[in-house]
């Protein structure tokens, strides 16, 4: 990570933090990359991946 990545996503999280909206959002945060480089990599949830998430997180956490 560059320099001016690094300090375009310290940027985005304080003014997120003080209200912006994560759409607004010029870095991705989760991929720690630009967001326009990233925007595929996003897909919104559905009811099948959010009870598949959860029954992996049951699953790691009883081991």
């Amino acid at each position: 990570m560059n320099k001016k990545l690094a300090a375009a996503l310290a940027r985005d999280d304080a003014r997120e933090e003080s209200g912006m909206h994560p759409d607004d959002r010029v870095t991705c945060h989760p991929h720690q990359s630009w967001a326009e480089n990233c925007e595929d990599q996003h897909s919104r949830p559905t009811a099948g991946r959010l009870l598949a998430e959860a029954l992996e997180i049951d699953r790691i956490s009883r081991r």
